[in-house]
């Protein structure tokens, strides 16, 4: 009995590839789908049309989203084993519209929001320890810099430069990219993060001076693991160690316990455009600067900046 996403029966056809996440969340519903077929003496592959609609019919206390991909799922595991599948069928078409109907209502929570007040309190926290330096520079440019967590590890040493106005950083999309590629190809959107030589805690390029001295780096990635004898290491942080970063400056900053816990790197994000609406700062100016190329994205954030 097949189990994993990939195995295949009777031939070997070729598999367009698809992201890492998505692949792990197929294989994750396929697994839930074979452990409900199993716990009901039900064989998983093929599948007959009424017990997929069973299948569906017990998903009702999910969300859509994640019933319309375990569906997807099981079709996906038909096909790559050359076995026939009709989600067409329609006692299939009738309870997924079923599932999908008696599905609990997901409300999403809305995104913690870094205040100016709590980045200053994590920064003040950072020695001038290597990773102190680090963390400084990455709390700062991902506030002042309105980064994505992607952006922010996919950053070059290259990719910045100090003017007199400020910072200046080119940015990627994704993870850090090869370096040779960098060399080759310096493309990217530019974001300019201001000195502020009245507030060296905050000033994003003092902080990545800072770093610079201990990082003794000029390629290459710029926010890297430390390891616990206090070196740089040579390859990127993970999306992963952002927020953990971010979380653990958040703890040891005394800030609350349950937001800290609830912090990711989109609350640096979200805090920059927070602040800045709140400064009456034009929101197509702030669009420019966050790189939200479309303008509904800004909705959320103009609303709630209303009194």
């Amino acid at each position: 009995m097949a189990q994993d996403m990939t195995a295949q029966a009777g031939g070997a056809p070729t598999i367009r590839p698809q992201a890492t996440a998505t692949l792990r969340a197929y294989r994750a519903d396929w697994t839930h789908f074979a452990a409900w077929c199993a716990d009901h003496g039900i064989r998983p592959i093929p599948a007959t049309a009424g017990d997929v609609a069973a299948y569906l019919e017990s998903l009702h206390t999910y969300a859509p989203a994640t019933i319309r991909r375990r569906l997807a799922a099981i079709g996906k595991m038909h096909r790559f084993n050359n076995l026939p599948w009709k989600v067409g069928e329609p006692v299939i078409r009738a309870a997924l519209h079923a599932a999908l109907e008696a599905a609990a209502p997901q409300v999403a929570s809305p995104p913690e929001i870094l205040t100016v007040a709590q980045l200053r309190a994590m920064v003040e926290r950072c020695d001038d320890s290597a990773r102190g330096r680090r963390d400084r520079c990455l709390l700062i440019f991902g506030f002042a810099g309105a980064l994505r967590r992607s952006e922010l590890v996919g950053l070059m040493v290259e990719d910045v430069r100090l003017t007199p106005g400020g910072v200046v950083m080119r940015i990627r999309d994704g993870a850090a990219p090869d370096p040779a590629a960098v060399a080759a190809a310096p493309v990217g959107e530019e974001v300019t993060m201001p000195q502020r030589p009245d507030d060296l805690t905050l000033c994003p390029a003092h902080a990545f001076a800072a770093w610079q001295k201990v990082a003794h780096r000029q390629t290459g990635p710029l926010f890297r693991p430390i390891s616990k004898g206090g070196r740089a290491g040579g390859r990127a942080l993970t999306p992963f160690a952002v927020t953990r970063i971010l979380q653990r400056r958040a703890a040891l900053a005394d800030l609350d316990a349950g937001y800290a816990a609830r912090l990711s790197a989109h609350a640096l994000r979200a805090g920059y455009i927070a602040d800045a609406l709140s400064r009456g700062i034009d929101v197509e100016e702030v669009r420019h600067h966050t790189r939200h190329r479309d303008p509904r994205a800004m909705l959320a954030y103009v609303r709630a900046s209303l009194p």
